[in-house]
């Protein structure tokens, strides 16, 4: 009896914890770690304009796009690149047209306050190196090629430390666990912080963003505003503040993209 009432008063505190919605639209959203305090930023306009609830599950856009091919319920995925999406394209798991482009990433190396000549001190660190993991996240392939442009990469081999995605790679150096390490700008452009290198873009591929619409998607039409919203020039001049590169006009019809 009493873990049936125990039952009923967590359901009871979840349902009015619930943000009320009339139209009972929610779009289930899949993103990519590093884009989620960017995209927390610019969704409360659109969630007022549409009456509509966004639920965000982050993650690195490899362990997201496995999780989209083994069905998944997401409405939109929002990868750092733009292998995924078209990974998904390709297999038919998503809305014909739908795959977009809708932000570029920039690599960014935080290191310590007092140093100045930041390339110097990547070549001489005794310490590890954080990273996302090359493998399943985006940034982590940007590092890898950063660090072969310099050089690096067989050298530092065995001060490399992996995490999953560029959020945990974030959470990693700002608890102090480790001091130099290839995080997105935008993540230190949300955090205020200014103890960061921005890479030269000569150094890695093009970290191009795209999303895609799922083929189980429960809402398509909303998470195709959803798109249009976050490829709207206003928003694009946010994400531009926020750490992002300026998405050029060529972007505006990506391979079998929406022009807005």
């Amino acid at each position: 009896m009493v873990r049936r009432l125990n039952l009923l008063l967590s359901a009871f505190l979840v349902a009015i914890a619930l943000p009320i919605n009339a139209d009972n639209c929610t779009l289930r959203v899949a993103v990519a770690a590093s884009f989620r305090p960017a995209l927390e930023q610019v969704l409360p306009e659109f969630e007022r304009h549409h009456a509509c609830v966004v639920q965000i599950s982050s993650g690195s856009s490899g362990v997201l796009y496995q999780q989209i091919a083994h069905r998944a319920p997401f409405d939109l995925f929002l990868s750092a690149d733009r292998e995924r999406p078209k990974l998904l394209e390709k297999q038919g798991w998503v809305l014909g047209n739908s795959r977009q482009t809708y932000a570029l990433g920039l690599l960014a190396l935080w290191h310590p306050k007092s140093e100045s000549n930041i390339e110097q001190l990547l070549q001489s660190w005794p310490d590890k190196i954080v990273l996302a993991d090359p493998k399943v996240a985006p940034f982590g392939s940007a590092a890898r090629q950063a660090l072969q442009s310099l050089g690096l990469w067989e050298k530092k081999q065995t001060q490399l430390a992996c995490t999953h995605n560029a959020g945990q790679a974030y959470l990693m150096l700002d608890s102090g666990n480790a001091q130099l390490g290839f995080v997105a700008a935008s993540q230190m452009q949300a955090a205020g912080r200014d103890n960061f290198w921005l890479l030269p873009q000569h150094l890695y591929n093009p970290i191009e963003q795209q999303l895609v619409i799922p083929t189980q998607s429960l809402q398509p039409e909303e998470a195709g505003f959803l798109a249009d919203y976050l490829r709207s020039a206003k928003v694009q001049a946010q994400l531009h503040h926020l750490g992002y590169g300026v998405l050029p006009a060529q972007y505006s019809e990506t391979d079998g993209g929406r022009r807005l």
